[in-house]
């Protein structure tokens, strides 16, 4: 646990039951707890990713249906 963490669950322990109940339903809003994929990939992910995005929108790159093929191919299976 972090100095930081440790320093919270203190704060927390100074409450009162009700504002430990009211400070653990906004916890609990997806907002705060839900990270997204995106969020959770390390830079040089992203960065890849937004390159790949780039030249998509560049119009670089190949049609689905082509690379799918090319992998059904590879893996030996037919594409239906």
């Amino acid at each position: 646990m972090t100095k930081m963490q440790e320093q919270i669950l203190e704060m927390i322990g100074r409450l009162s039951m009700a504002e430990r109940r009211e400070l653990l339903e906004r916890l609990q809003n997806p907002d705060w707890t839900d990270e997204s994929f995106y969020d959770r990939m390390m830079p040089e992910q992203r960065a890849h990713l937004d390159e790949g995005i780039a030249q998509a929108n560049r119009g670089e790159g190949e049609e689905a249906p082509v690379v799918f093929d090319r992998l059904a191919k590879r893996l030996g299976v037919t594409r239906a």
